[in-house]
């Protein structure tokens, strides 16, 4: 009996876990006939979406193809644009959207996208461009011989040059007795700041379209400049080196190279120290390609070589602007060039060039030229 109970209550258990998991099938079978419904239902309003996305792209070709309408120039009792945003609608709304900023600049820039309006369809070519040439940054001039030093906002300067000795030291004749009397002389110096420029004007949409064009510009610009002031430094207003140069002409020496030695020897004599000559190209030109009688060699040296720099150990200085035949010998130490303005390039728009879309490129450079002695500087004739 009591196995007979047993196997009983095993039967009924089993019966009772048949009929649960029974009943989750049937709860797991209604939710994935749930999530069916859910996804039918969704890809039915998908499908909606789609075909409503079809109609008003259709809608809105047809409003692009019609062009603007008079409709499209009407505005509210507010004054903002009406329901279709056309060209001069789109004007409109961001004339007021920034009125405040042109009432105190009294000029704005803003851009307007014009996606399908009948001013962009017409066919238009597209042109790329390959590069601009222009001749290098670098330019030759005297200023490479000055020592520069900025000063910053600076509209004159005041300095003392050296003009010579009075008297000369001497031995002392005796115990107790008078010493010879020796005194420097100066002259005061007023220098004004020299103001370098120049501009160019060019369109903006050649300055959009071809972006080498604005750096070509530029290098023009410094290039032209600083021929400027290789020019000023050699003979303005200021002075110039060839004026206050001492003239000197060779009694013994025809050649350029030596007749600039014997300038060296003159100058370290006169207490100086004479480390830069500055020459026309030319006259180096003949200089480094001058040949030895009898054996031809050049003398200066391996004609493949790299070309020296120097000449009889002093720095060479090229300038278009020194007098021709003639080479200038300086020490220096007593020259300098002080920078007020450093060289810098703008743009902007002058007068009506904002009305005629076209830019001004402006280059400024503003520096103060000094020399300090006399004697510093030689300007040699050969004999």
């Amino acid at each position: 009996m009591t196995m007979e109970f047993g196997a009983q209550q095993a039967i009924q258990s089993i019966d009772g876990f048949k009929s649960t998991v029974i009943a989750r099938l049937l709860s797991i079978e209604k939710k994935t006939d749930g999530v069916d419904q859910i996804a039918t239902y969704t890809k039915g309003e998908l499908e909606n979406i789609r075909a409503k996305q079809r109609e008003f792209a259709d809608q809105l070709l047809q409003i692009e193809r019609k062009g603007p309408s008079i409709s499209d120039w009407r505005h509210d009792d507010y004054g903002t644009p009406g329901s279709r945003d056309s060209m001069g609608a789109k004007v409109w709304k961001e004339i007021r959207a920034n009125s405040e900023i042109m009432a105190k600049v009294d000029k704005i820039r803003f851009e307007i996208k014009a996606a399908g309006d009948p001013l962009t369809t017409a066919v238009a070519r597209t042109v790329q461009s390959a590069g601009v040439g222009s001749p290098g940054p670098m330019a030759i001039g005297v200023h490479n011989a000055f020592p520069v030093r900025y000063i910053g906002a600076t509209s004159a300067i005041e300095y003392s040059r050296y003009t010579g000795l009075e008297g000369a030291a001497a031995l002392q004749s005796s115990e107790g007795a008078a010493k010879a009397a020796v005194r420097p002389t100066f002259t005061l110096v007023s220098q004004t700041a020299l103001t370098i420029a120049g501009y160019s004007k060019i369109s903006k949409q050649a300055l959009n379209d071809q972006q080498e064009l604005q750096r070509a510009i530029d290098v023009t610009l410094r290039r032209s400049i600083a021929k400027a002031l290789d020019s000023e430094l050699n003979s303005g207003a200021w002075g110039g080196l060839l004026t206050l140069a001492t003239a000197y002409t060779s009694l013994v020496y025809d050649g350029l190279a030596d007749a600039a030695s014997e300038a060296v020897a003159t100058m370290q004599e006169a207490g100086f120290v004479p480390d830069t000559v500055v020459m026309r190209p030319a006259d180096w030109l003949a200089i480094t390609t001058a040949k030895a009688t009898g054996s031809g060699e050049y003398l200066s040296g391996a004609y493949l070589a790299p070309l020296p720099e120097l000449l009889r150990g002093m720095k060479v200085v090229l300038s278009p602007t020194v007098t021709a035949g003639k080479v200038l010998v300086v020490d220096s130490s007593q020259i300098e060039l002080l920078v007020v303005e450093d060289l810098n390039v703008e743009i902007g728009t002058d007068a009506d060039d904002f009305t005629k879309n076209v830019r001004t490129i402006l280059g400024e450079l503003r520096v103060v030229p000094t020399f300090r002695a006399v004697g510093a500087a030689r300007l040699i004739t050969p004999a």
